[in-house]
This record gives C-alpha cells, structure tokens and sequence, in this order.
C-alpha cells in the first residue's frame, strides 16, 4: 500500500468517524424534538434546520471515499463478470475514470459554491438565526476525497490494462476493498 493510499484511508477514516457523530447527532436530536413537541410542547429549536443543513450534508458527502474502499457503492456484474480479462479492465478504467470527473466537478463547483457562501456570511433567518456556511465546505470535502481515491483506481486499472502480464489476484480488486 502506497503513501497516497495510506494518506485517503486516514483521512477517509477521520470523515467517516465525523459522518458517524452527525449521524447519532441527528438521531438525537430529532428525537429529542419530538419528545419535546409532543410530551412537552416545547420542540427544540432550529432542529430543521440543523439536520438538513449540517447532519444530512454530513452523513451523505463525507464517507463516500470510504464506501468506496470497502466496496460498498452499488455496481453491476451482469456485464463485467462476463468479459474476457481485457474487456472487464477497459470497463474498470472507464468507470473509474468517468467517476472521477463527476466528482472532480462536483468538488470544483462546491468549492466555488462555498467560498461564495463563506465570503457572504450565510446563514438562515428565522426565530434563531443560524450560520450555515460552514456546511458547504462538505461537499467538495467529501467529494475530493473520493476524486483523489477515484484517481488512484483509474491509474492502478490503466496499469491492469497495460500489464497483461500482472495476476488480477496480486492487485487491488477493481470494485472492492483494496488490501
């Protein structure tokens, strides 16, 4: 395993600690709203907000790299378990090239949205005000972590393709947890 890898699996470990907080985070919270509202009509404030604002952001976008290495995104074998070694290399290098350039995008354009967002203070109006521009720098946070991850398989697919020569067992599994 190479620096680079290394590198992802920390930070990807540390993001994907944090989506866990966010998520018993949310749990409680909404839970101890409706506790509130209803037994003692008095909801917590600002829960809404909160959870689609900061939580969700948090819980969809930063273990993307993680689900990645454990190889728990959806894929498809009705095609890929039927082509000769060439054609299931090519499809791996494909796939995770063009994965890669949606999530290079998806990270250059929520960083622009971000910093737009920092550079004017946003935040919600309503009975309590609350500062959301924070939560913005999620997404291309997440994002780039998968881009990075992304890269690297398309690289390591590429050199498959290359290596005729190089035993599939030797090397990381295109569509799941490397070793």
């Amino acid at each position: 395993m190479n620096l680079i890898e290394r590198a992802i699996r920390a930070v990807s470990s540390v993001v994907m600690a944090l989506a866990a907080v966010a998520l018993i985070l949310m749990m409680l919270m909404v839970t101890l709203d409706v506790v509130g509202k209803y037994i003692f009509t008095a909801p917590v404030p600002v829960t809404l907000e909160m959870v689609s604002n900061y939580y969700m952001v948090a819980v969809v976008f930063l273990p993307m790299a993680a689900v990645e290495l454990w190889g728990g995104h959806i894929h498809v074998e009705l095609i890929h378990a039927r082509l000769p070694r060439v054609g299931r290399r090519i499809l791996d290098v494909t796939a995770h090239a063009l994965a890669f350039l949606f999530f290079a995008m998806l990270t250059v354009f929520g960083w622009e949205v971000a910093m737009e967002k920092f550079e004017v203070g946003e935040y919600l109006m309503g009975q309590y005000s609350l500062v959301i521009w924070p939560s913005r720098f999620l997404v291309p946070l997440g994002c780039g972590l998968i881009a990075a991850l992304l890269i690297l398989k398309t690289v390591r697919s590429a050199i498959q393709l290359a290596r005729p020569d190089l035993d599939p067992d030797d090397q990381p599994s295109a569509h799941g947890a490397t070793e």
